[in-house]
C-alpha cells in the first residue's frame, strides 16, 4: 500500500497551545482527550485484546505485553523540530496493521499506550518531567494503575524496562486520566 493511500482521509487539526507551562497544560489537555477517545474505540480495543491474549490471568503479564509489543513494532523517532505532532492511537495501529514500523516519539507512545491498557480496564496517568536543571518540562511517559501503585511506563527507554523513570528528575506534573 502506497504512503499516500495510508494518509488519505487522516484527519488533522492544527492548536495554538501557547508557550512554556501553557504550552505544556495544554498538550497534556488534549492528550488526555485522545487517550480517553482512543480507549473507547473498539478498533483500538480489538488491538489490545489480541496484544493481551494468551495472558496468564495476571495485571502484570498484560501491561509486560503491551510493552513488549510496543517496543518490538515501533520506533523512536522525534517529532519535526518546533511542531508538536500528536498521532491518535487509531493512526498508528492501521500503520502497523499494513505492515509500517511506526516512527513515534514519547507523546505519541503515551497515547497509544494508554489508550490500550485503559482500553482493557486499567486506570492510568501521564507524567511530564524536567531532566535539565532548568525546569522546563521536556519529556513525558505514561504510567498504569496496577497493584495498588502507579507503574511507570516510559517505552522511550525500552533498555530500562517497565517501571523505570528518572530518579531525580528536576520537575514533574501528574495527570490522572
Amino acid at each position: 500500500m502506497s504512503i499516500a493511500s495510508q494518509v488519505a482521509g487522516v484527519k488533522y487539526r492544527k492548536f495554538s497551545i501557547g508557550h512554556g507551562d501553557d504550552a505544556v497544560t495544554n498538550t497534556l489537555k488534549i492528550m488526555k482527550n485522545m487517550i480517553n477517545s482512543g480507549a473507547q474505540n473498539y478498533y483500538v480495543r480489538r488491538w489490545a485484546e489480541n496484544i493481551v491474549s494468551g495472558h496468564n490471568g495476571n495485571d502484570i503479564s498484560k501491561i509486560q505485553m503491551i510493552f513488549a509489543f510496543l517496543v518490538n513494532h515501533t520506533q523512536y523517532l522525534k517529532d519535526t523540530h518546533g511542531i508538536e505532532l500528536l498521532r491518535s492511537p487509531e493512526v498508528i495501529l492501521h500503520l502497523l496493521e499494513v505492515g509500517e514500523i511506526p516512527q513515534i516519539d514519547c507523546d505519541d507512545y503515551v497515547l497509544l499506550s494508554l489508550s490500550l491498557l485503559k482500553s482493557i480496564g486499567f486506570p492510568v496517568g501521564m507524567r511530564a518531567v524536567a531532566v535539565k536543571p532548568s525546569g522546563e518540562l521536556e519529556h513525558v511517559y505514561g504510567m498504569v494503575f496496577t497493584n495498588k501503585r502507579w507503574m511507570p511506563l516510559d517505552l522511550t527507554k525500552p533498555q530500562y524496562g517497565l517501571g523505570w523513570e528518572y530518579s531525580s528528575p528536576a520537575r514533574v506534573l501528574s495527570v490522572e486520566v
